[in-house]
């Protein structure tokens, strides 16, 4: 292809800017000249540049999230511009990398134009082309992908922040029971037991009559460290709600419930919180724990008011220690039998 085919006449290539970090962006065109021209300008302008002369080869690239900015001829083998396109926006909607296309072309009817859109490209460039024209373009696609890259993170944020208790950066009441009852259903399919431990930390409402909100929020803070300090791989930790706190045991049994239990007792005792004028408060928490298993298995929810009420088994024993739940150690349900 000529030269006065990919620019118009008498258009001079833009004087080099100072390289910076920029999407790498993607050439697909089949012809040398083109392509090489493409290339040449682009790197000018500080752009990292992959190439291929395949449709089938660019979907490829694409998929293996190489690239998301591309420029690509209409006509290719493998795979022609527009079907790329449609791929590419098929593959890309909805997802947190988002691509921008642009199709080149010769082909300059209302009713390319239209195709072209209809399969996904952003933007369209006729050839023969001006540079300043391309440079236009590219920086748009950038701007866009940008923009998108914002809107992705802050929406990313803000489910964050829909399932993060603020203070502790635990997870929050309505994340642990999604969570519960995602886990519940695995563990009922793959057969193995599901558990769950409550605390509660020991006189929390005179601390925070004692020594204030701020001496209070720094305890919850530090159960919360000690909490997932101690808890195994695959178990999470989540505010359950004021100073109770709860953790999902995927695959454990009581027994190995009452260990982790007894771990975060250990840990969180031994801990201990200068306030002001010196005092040093000694930071303790009463914990339950609940397991279930089998076919015939009690749904999560129960199982968490089960861990709840072993909970305050340990605090009417006396604080600081761990109970599981055992059905016949019920008090409400011994009084039924009575």
């Amino acid at each position: 292809m000529a030269r006065d085919e990919i620019a118009d006449k008498g258009t001079k290539t833009p004087s080099p800017r100072p390289h910076q970090n920029t999407l790498p962006i993607l050439v697909a065109d089949d012809d040398p000249v083109s392509r090489h021209l493409l290339v040449k300008t682009l790197q000018s302008w500080g752009h990292k540049v992959r190439t291929t002369d395949d449709g089938q080869k660019a979907w490829e690239m694409f998929k293996n999230g190489e690239v998301r900015l591309i420029l690509t001829e209409w006509m290719l083998p493998g795979m022609d511009g527009v079907e790329l396109c449609h791929r590419i926006r098929a593959a890309s909607t909805g997802s947190s990398k988002p691509a921008y296309i642009v199709l080149l072309t010769s082909k300059n009817s209302v009713q390319d134009r239209v195709a072209a859109f209809n399969a996904g490209a952003d933007d369209f460039i006729s050839k023969p082309f001006h540079y300043e024209e391309l440079r236009a373009r590219v920086q748009a696609g950038e701007r866009i992908l940008a923009l998108q890259n914002e809107l992705i993170g802050a929406r990313e944020k803000m489910e964050r922040l829909a399932l993060t208790d603020p203070l502790t950066g635990l997870l929050n009441r309505r994340a642990l029971v999604e969570t519960l009852r995602r886990d519940e259903d695995r563990m009922r399919r793959d057969g193995r037991p599901m558990g769950v431990v409550v605390g509660d930390v020991d006189l929390f409402k005179s601390i925070n009559d004692q020594n204030g909100h701020q001496t209070g929020d720094r305890v919850l803070r530090t159960v919360a460290e000690c909490l997932q300090a101690s808890v195994r791989g695959g178990d999470y930790v989540g505010r359950w709600g004021g100073e109770e706190f709860l953790i999902g045991l995927p695959g454990a049994d009581i027994i190995q419930c009452a260990e982790v239990a007894e771990r975060c007792r250990a840990l969180l005792s031994g801990q201990r919180i200068t306030v002001h004028g010196g005092e040093v408060l000694k930071v303790t928490a009463s914990f339950g724990a609940s397991a279930t298993e089998g076919v015939d298995r009690d749904d999560v929810m129960k199982l968490v008011r089960q861990a709840d009420a072993a909970m305050y088994w340990s605090k009417d024993a006396g604080r600081n220690r761990v109970k599981i739940y055992v059905p016949g150690a019920d008090p409400k349900l011994r009084k039924k039998a009575s």
